[in-house]
């Protein structure tokens, strides 16, 4: 692995030194500007990919996503945060969730055992677009990702200096009803151009959010302040944000950006208050000469996440626990493209390197020296990657493969037991795992006429254990039964089949009709997924029956395991719109069923990571005062939901039900552009005050049912009531 990543980086030092040397006529080329739209070209390329533009009228970032086929958020309001379930897949590892191209690692740990998986800390307001790839992902992105990836791109100071100036600026503030809060952002930039075609630029944006618990269509409180019955417990979000960049070019060929996001957010969650910090740095360097052999580039980034729950009256044994999870990568690529005779060629090779450590400790403020470590871990992966694509008239053929090698390793604390609960015996052992996995990938398009194009894409993925799997960090106080070292890592199997539309001038000369149909079948081996078992009071592991009939004596502990069996996921992704100037419609359709195992504390932590059967989201609209004026309607509609009921005890089963859906949900709003430097929005959200199902709500914060029924635990959880917001974006 050492050797094939020192020779790699010998190869792309050597070819970038080559082009250095590129003669001086050969530098007066004029380079290609591209114009095309990233939603227009994810309409153009042969697998299952979507772009989501910025949203210009307040939404959520939940409603954004969850617009999107086959794309959710495991959404408490409880956290501040989202965790991205694309296709019924969540976690770290599962769906690669990054910013800017930074990896997102931060576990997530709820004080009442919640979700897992990692948790995304970001502005909406500082976004400036998505990329999502669905069962592959390509480039360093595809490293460790079992089912896709989705990056958050954020404002650069281009986005914010217009042509011909050197400064400018934005400011965005919104506010709304019903626990949707306020919602802020300054953001200043400079942007220079220099001698030899160079350029410098910078941007530093500061933003907030306070957000709150809300009543349904029913007028019942989704997030109450007290223990009372049939009322959810205390929820709450405030968070600051800040983000600062730096751009600089010396010439035409070379670039370095340098950007920092952060986050410092207080939340209140089951009574108990939560402060999490999450820190990330990127530091990125493209070299792109005048030739198609090299378009080089190397990213190092550096993110660190720290989670503190602070000492409340209600003990509920995690108070005054702190965990941290730093984690550094390096990745470095390579763009070479060919033409061969009446065909082209494109390679892209390169490496990744990605470590994570976990560490949680508990401080005894009344007593530091009795302070303790809980768990601490680390996971380490490296992968090398080559992909090709061949452009031969009609026929698109791409392929590639990739080598990953993984690593886990953690401290399997002390235990008196004889060997019968925890391996090996006694425990006090530090134990490490490794996996080596290849993954080749086949696809083929063809272009049936210049506005149809269809697919199919077969691909191998992997995907290793978290510290939050093998390590179980949410146990309680330093708890060895949760510690599983024989976890192994998850593979998929990924099929594509689809079809693509794009048509200018299909109807009239200024029209553009796209649509991208895609499905897909999935099977996912070792699948990871949480369980439980007893230990008596002796150290002996002791059944269910005997927990219920004699608790006292008995501890329920939980712990990740591997699925013996396949996980299947197979469904349809619909997307595509219709837009001719005047008006606009656009549709989101996914179908899906999945049979992945359901967490034994689902009933508990309100969580499950299957989404609806069906998802469709349908928005028309239209432009008035010479486009200066846009008002449209929003409809979704999710199909029935699974969600977990309880424990069978005497299957010693979790168990699911359905909660049938088929609400239609309605949405108004408009946005005004004053003019070029200034703009409004209003949103009318649930406008008939519907009570409806909201899927993948979790965390336990949620109390009262979408049937009307109440339930203390179980996810029910009905979306927020009507909601009135507004605000206005100021570019100067």
């Amino acid at each position: 692995m050492k050797r094939f990543t020192l020779s790699l980086l010998a190869i792309l030092c050597a070819n970038a030194w080559a082009e250095t040397a590129t003669p001086a006529a050969n530098q007066n080329l004029p380079s290609l500007k591209v114009t095309a739209s990233k939603i227009n070209h994810s309409y153009q390329t042969p697998s299952a990919v979507s772009h989501i533009e910025k949203d210009e009228t307040g939404r959520d970032l939940n409603e954004i996503i969850r617009s999107s086929p086959s794309l959710f958020t495991q959404h408490d309001i409880g956290q501040g945060g989202i965790s991205v379930n694309m296709r019924g897949l969540e976690g770290f590892g599962r769906v690669n969730t990054t910013i800017d191209g930074v990896s997102q690692t931060f576990y997530q740990t709820n004080p009442a055992h919640g979700w897992n998986g990692n948790t995304v800390y970001v502005n909406e307001d500082f976004l400036a677009g998505a990329e999502i790839e669905r069962g592959l992902a390509h480039g360093a992105a595809g490293g460790n990702a079992l089912g896709g990836s989705l990056n958050f791109r954020t404002l650069a100071p281009s986005d914010l200096v217009e042509q011909g100036k050197s400064f400018g600026g934005r400011l965005t503030l919104r506010r709304g009803s019903n626990g949707y809060g306020t919602n802020g952002m300054v953001a200043l930039a400079h942007k220079q151009e220099l001698a030899n075609s160079g350029s410098f630029g910078a941007l530093l944006a500061f933003g907030g959010k306070v957000k709150g618990g809300y009543k349904n269509g029913a007028g019942e409180t989704i997030a109450g302040a007290g223990l009372e019955d049939n009322k959810a417990m205390e929820s709450g979000v405030h968070a600051r944000n800040f983000m600062g960049k730096l751009e600089y070019s010396p010439n035409r060929y070379h670039n370095f950006k340098f950007s920092y996001i952060g986050n410092r957010s207080r939340t209140h969650n089951n009574h108990t208050p939560i402060e999490v910090a999450t820190d990330s740095g990127l530091l990125q360097y493209r070299y792109k000469p005048l030739s198609d052999l090299v378009d080089l580039r190397a990213d190092v980034s550096y993110g660190e996440s720290r989670q503190y729950f602070q000492k409340e009256n209600w003990d509920n044994g995690y108070q005054n626990r702190t965990t941290k999870n730093p984690t550094w990568s390096f990745n470095l690529s390579n763009r070479s493209a060919f033409e061969l005779s009446d065909s082209d060629l494109s390679l892209t090779y390169g490496t990744k390197i990605q470590r994570t450590r976990y560490h949680s400790d508990e401080d005894k403020l009344d007593n530091p020296e009795a302070s303790s470590v809980l768990a601490t871990g680390k996971q380490n992966t490296a992968n090398i990657f080559a992909e090709a694509e061949w452009k031969l008239n009609k026929w698109t053929v791409t392929s590639g493969a990739r080598y990953e090698r993984y690593g886990y390793a953690g401290y399997l604390p002390p235990t008196e037991d004889d060997g019968a609960v925890v391996l090996p015996k006694g425990g006090n052992v530090h134990f490490n795992s490794k996996e080596n996995h290849f993954n080749p990938y086949f696809g083929l398009a063809y272009q049936f006429t210049d506005w149809l194009q269809g697919y199919a894409t077969y691909a191998h993925t992997s995907r290793a254990p978290n510290v939050q799997e093998f390590m179980y960090v949410n146990n309680l106080k330093n708890n060895p039964y949760s510690v599983n070292p024989y976890l192994r890592g998850e593979t998929a199997r990924n099929r594509d089949i689809g079809f693509n539309i794009f048509k200018q001038g299909l109807l009239k000369d200024n029209d553009t009709a796209r649509l991208k149909v895609n499905y897909f079948n999935n099977r996912v081996k070792n699948y990871i997924f949480q369980d439980q078992f007893y230990v008596c009071n002796n150290f002996a592991k002791c059944s269910l029956d005997d927990y219920v009939h004699n608790g006292g004596d008995i501890s329920p502990v939980g712990i990740f395991r591997n699925a013996t069996d396949t996980t299947k996921i197979h469904g349809w992704e619909i997307e595509g719109g219709y837009d001719f100037g005047r008006g606009y419609i656009n549709v989101a359709y996914s179908r899906s069923k999945t049979d992945t195992p359901t967490d034994w504390l689902a009933d508990i932590t309100s969580t499950t990571r299957t989404q609806p059967e069906s998802q469709l989201v349908l928005d028309v609209g239209s432009r008035w005062l010479d486009n200066k004026l846009v008002v449209g309607a929003r409809m979704t509609r999710m199909g029935d939901d699974t969600v977990p009921a309880g424990i069978d005890t005497d299957l010693n089963l979790p168990t699911t039900t359905k909660i049938k859906g088929g609400k239609k949900v309605f949405d108004l709003y408009a946005k005004y552009d004053i003019n070029k430097h200034a703009k409004l929005f209003f949103n009318i959200d649930n406008l008939t005050n519907t009570v409806y199902n909201y899927p993948l709500s979790s965390g336990g914060t949620l109390g009262t049912g979408n049937t009307g029924a109440t339930s203390d635990w179980a996810n029910k959880g009905t979306g927020r009531g009507r909601t009135y917001y507004a605000g206005f974006t100021m570019q100067f």
